[in-house]
C-alpha cells in the first residue's frame, strides 16, 4: 500500500448522483493519466459546469492512435456504455 492521500476536485454529479471530478495524487492528475494509458475513456455524459474535457479528449485520441491499453482491441473494443445498451 502506498499509504498516501489523494485529493478529489468535485465538479458536480451526473444524473445517477455519481461524483464528477478529478482525482489528484502528488500533483498528478490520475484521471488524465488513466486516459493517456488507455485504461479509461472520457466520460460520455453531460460534463459538469466548469469541467474542461478537452485535455481528456486529446489524451484519448492519442491513446487510441497509439493502441494503448484497451485500444489494442481496435474495432473489437466495446465501450461500457455500448455494452450496457446491447445487454439490457
Amino acid at each position: 500500500m502506498l499509504n498516501k492521500t489523494g485529493d478529489i476536485k468535485e465538479y458536480g454529479h451526473d444524473r445517477y448522483g455519481r461524483i464528477l471530478g478529478v482525482v489528484s495524487l502528488g500533483g498528478r492528475n490520475i484521471n488524465l493519466e488513466m486516459v493517456e494509458a488507455g485504461f479509461a475513456e472520457v466520460y460520455r455524459g453531460d460534463p459538469a459546469p466548469g469541467q474542461d474535457l478537452a485535455p481528456y479528449w486529446k489524451a484519448e485520441e492519442k491513446a487510441r492512435t497509439a493502441k494503448r491499453g484497451m485500444w489494442t482491441q481496435g474495432d473489437k473494443y466495446i465501450s461500457p456504455r455500448e455494452w450496457r445498451e446491447t445487454h439490457r
